[in-house]
C-alpha cells in the first residue's frame, strides 16, 4: 500500500497528473479545507491548475521530493516541498497531505492537513516580494 502512496507523490513532484490519476479511486475525495473534489479527473486537474497558477505568479518555482509517512491502517501522509523564488526572495513551503489507501491498492481519500504556521510564513513571503 505505501508504494501507491509513494506512486502519487512521485508523480506529483514531476507534474506527471497522468501518472498520479492511475493511483486513485473512481470514487476518491480529495478535502481541501471546505472544499470536496471528487475523482481522478476532477482532482489531478487542481493539482495542475495548481501549478500553472504557481509557475504564472513566482519567478521560480520547483517541486522538492516527497516524503511519505506510514500511519498505519492503509494511511499515509505525503510531505511535500515546495522551492519558491521571487524578487531575489527564496522560500520553502512545506505542506503535507493524508491519503487512505483501500483494499485495492488505490487511494480513496485525500485531505489537505492545515497547517497554520506555514500558511503564515508563505502568507508573509508572497506579502514580501509583493504578490499580495
Amino acid at each position: 500500500m505505501i508504494e501507491t502512496a509513494r506512486k502519487f507523490g512521485q508523480a506529483l513532484d514531476v507534474d506527471d497528473f497522468a501518472k498520479a490519476a492511475t493511483t486513485l479511486s473512481e470514487d476518491c475525495t480529495y478535502i481541501i479545507g471546505d472544499e470536496v473534489l471528487s475523482g481522478p479527473k476532477a482532482i489531478c486537474n487542481s493539482y495542475e491548475q495548481n501549478m500553472l497558477e504557481g509557475r504564472a505568479k513566482f519567478d521560480f518555482l520547483q517541486w522538492g521530493t516527497c516524503r511519505i509517512e506510514d500511519l498505519g491502517n492503509s494511511s499515509y501522509y505525503v510531505h511535500f516541498t515546495d522551492h519558491l523564488g521571487h524578487q531575489g526572495e527564496k522560500y520553502i513551503h512545506r505542506c503535507k497531505q493524508k491519503l487512505i489507501v483501500n483494499d485495492e491498492g488505490l487511494i480513496c481519500q485525500i485531505t489537505h492537513v492545515q497547517d497554520y504556521d506555514e500558511q503564515m510564513k508563505l502568507k508573509a513571503f508572497k506579502k514580501r516580494v509583493g504578490l499580495l
